[in-house]
């Protein structure tokens, strides 16, 4: 279970931080530095859940 946790976390930091133009448009309706702030916040928080989940930290 908690591989499984920690590959869903790495796959959803990662698609946030590829399709961030997208998504900004797609869930605020615009497209700016102010919109995409939140998702790559929230992206790089996934990955390095997913850094301290597999090393234990």
């Amino acid at each position: 279970m908690t591989i499984a946790l920690s590959i869903a976390e790495l796959l959803l930091g990662l698609f946030i931080n590829i399709r961030i133009g997208r998504l900004a448009i797609a869930l605020f309706r615009k497209d700016g530095t102010s919109s995409r702030l939140p998702l790559r916040v929230a992206g790089v928080f996934l990955i390095i859940n997913w850094v301290s989940r597999i090393f234990h930290i």
